[in-house]
Formats: C-alpha cells, structure tokens, sequence
C-alpha cells in the first residue's frame, strides 16, 4: 500500500487561504502554486468552484426574489390601488420600498452565515492536513482532475 504525501505547513495555510477568503484568493493561490503541489491545486480548485456555484445560486435567489417584490408591487399598484382605496393603503404601499433592504437582509444572512460556516470547516479541515471535499463539487472536480 502507498502512502500518499502528506501536505507540507505551507501547502496547508494555502489551502486555507484559498478557502477563507474567497474566489480572488482561491484563483490567486491556484495560479501561483498549481504547479508546486496537488494538495493546493485541488483545495484552491474546489474553493474557486464552490464561490462560484454560491454566486450563481445567490444571483438566482436575487433574481427570484425581486422579481416577487417588482410582481408585488404591479400587482398592488394596478390591482389594489383602484378608487375605492383608503388613505391607509396609500400609505402602506409607499412604506413599502423602505423594508425591501430589511427583508433582503433577513433572507441573505442565515444563507451567508451557513456559506461561511462551510467555508471555515473546509479551512480547518485542510490546516489539520485532511484533503476536504465539499459533498458533490469535490467528488466532481476529483475525478475531473484525474481525467487530465
């Protein structure tokens, strides 16, 4: 049985770099240090492809609920705003483009803290030595690694 090398101090603390602190680190560290070690290829790799699967899935998520707001208030403006309409629902309709940036808020922030919380298990693991795979993109971008 061959035992596979162990990452060195400093492939480590480049593949937590890559992992902490987003995609213009993880394409920095892939760029200088790819050709030095495969460990930090892969982390470097793996982290780049997992900002960018959160920024599409963050800009779907954009698009998906300001389209629901714009709906809201057309539907509102056309529909709820007839002649029969109180001074209250007037009022109301106005307020409501000042909660939209606390609603956004409210949506983005327990979905932020969780893509950091992966982040920094990802980082931890991979100081600790262990090469971390994050569940479908690693398993993914592993074999397509093995392929070249």
């Amino acid at each position: 049985m061959m035992e596979e090398n162990l990452p060195t101090s400093d492939e480590k603390l480049m593949a937590a770099v890559a992992h902490l602190f987003g995609p213009l680190s993880a394409i920095i560290v892939w760029a200088t240090q790819k050709q030095k070690s495969r460990f930090v290829k892969f982390q470097s790799l793996q982290a780049l492809a997992f900002d960018a699967t959160v920024m599409v899935a963050m800009m779907a998520f954009f698009a998906c609920f300001f389209s629901v707001i714009f709906l809201g208030i057309f539907a509102f403006v056309f529909v709820g705003l007839d002649n029969s309409s109180s001074p209250k629902d007037v009022g109301t309709f106005f307020g409501l483009p000042f909660m939209f940036p606390f609603m956004i808020f409210a949506c983005t922030a327990p979905l932020s803290l969780l893509f950091l919380f992966i982040r920094l298990i990802a980082a931890v693991s991979v100081i600790n030595g262990k090469n971390y795979h994050y569940p479908i993109l690693g398993k993914w971008l592993d074999n397509f690694l093995e392929d070249k």
